[in-house]
Parts: C-alpha cells; structure tokens; sequence
C-alpha cells in the first residue's frame, strides 16, 4: 500500500533542459506568480533528506505505508517504526488525539541507512504533515500542536516570501536539525491551507542546488 501525499513540486522553470539553475521569471503555477509578486508569506520549513513514510490510523489500529507501492522500509528502520509507534502506548496516544476520526501522519523517515540521519543513526521521524480521509491537509499551527501531543519532532519553520526563502538558501545554511549539515532547502505552504481550481495543494519546495551554481548535493 502507498501513501497519497501530492508530489511538491518547484515553483520555477527552466530556459532549458540543459540548465542546472532555475530561472525565477518563469513561474511554474499561476499562483506562485501571484505568491511572489506580492510578497504573500508562507510557512517555510527545512526540506530534510530521509524517506517517505505514512502512519496511517484507520480509527482502530495503526499501519505504515511508503511513498510508493514497492516501497519498502529497511529492516532496521521498519523495527523502529514498529518499536515506537507500532504499540498500544501510542495507539491509545492517538486515538485520544483523533478518536475514530481516520488520519495519516506524513514525515521523514531518517536513520543512518537513508541518506543523512541526522544525528539519529538509530532511526527517527519528522513529522510535517496530517491528511484526512477526504483528502485535506490540517493547518500548520494544528500540525504543530499535535506533534507536540504525540511528543514528535517538527522541522524548523519560519514565516517568509518565496523571495526571501530564494534568498536565504542562497546562502547555503546550516540544517538546523543537524548542525554540520548543509540544509537541502525549503519547504513552503500558504498561511492557511489552499487548494487551485484543480484539486492541486498550493505548497513547494526551494532547493539550494537549483539557486546556486556548482552544488550537487546539499552536504557538499
């Protein structure tokens, strides 16, 4: 079983296919230019570099799914989940929380056998988002308040203009999960949760090697 978390998308194009930096003229979405023009303020989180991972409660019980139908956790990895949120401690965690209501957590999966573990070799979770069965999103600040009561980390976040987050991963920060890494990039969501005409979630994501030249990989 997979996950159903929407593909983030980059909010600018490309003069061609052969570039490697993104041209900030060539807006991806309609609103992403109406985002940027008027400097409208978005949730702006650090992107980190783990795998997928879904905690799905159907009301009764709590399940794993991955990014994809062959998704699958690593040994080690799937033993943490397991481990941690795989009890009856924290099945009955979340059913205070939720109650029958079914919910899909979303976060990174990080341990020292995906990418950057961040200073977890052993396996963590970040958690970044909640969906319902209908297909919304909860807002940030619920997201938020939730992770606290399920004692999940958040990844930093902070309020900017898809300008200001270009220029902040410009110069290259530090991850502020794990200090020594370089951050991949940005995550952006609209102060409230909005939907486009088509169904489509307005969120992207900024990443460092598509705004600055020479970087192939964020720990470089």
């Amino acid at each position: 079983m997979a996950h159903n978390f929407p593909k983030i998308s980059a909010p600018f194009g490309r003069n061609s296919p052969k570039d490697r930096l993104v041209d900030t003229s060539l807006f991806a979405k309609p609103w992403v230019q109406m985002f940027y023009e008027n400097g409208i303020k978005m949730y702006a989180s650090e992107k980190i570099d783990g795998t997928s991972v879904g905690i799905v409660w159907d009301g009764e019980r709590i399940s794993f799914v991955g990014h994809t139908e062959k998704s699958q956790f690593c040994p080690r990895y799937l033993e943490y989940l397991q481990n941690n949120f795989g009890t009856s401690e924290f099945e009955s965690v979340i059913e205070e929380v939720f109650g029958d209501s079914p919910v899909t957590i979303f976060g990174e999966g990080i341990s020292k056998d995906y990418n950057v573990h961040y200073g977890f070799p052993e396996g963590n979770f970040i958690m970044y988002d909640i969906q319902n069965s209908d297909g919304t999103f909860y807002n940030r600040d619920a997201v938020k308040e939730i992770a606290k009561k399920l004692d999940l980390l958040y990844p930093w976040e902070e309020m900017m203009t898809l300008k200001e987050a270009i220029d902040f991963i410009r110069g290259r920060p530090q991850s502020v999960l794990c200090a020594g890494n370089k951050m991949e990039g940005l995550v952006l969501r609209s102060p409230v949760e909005l939907y486009t005409n088509n169904g489509d979630r307005v969120i992207c994501k900024v990443k460092v090697k598509d705004f600055v030249d020479g970087v192939k990989d964020y720990k470089a």
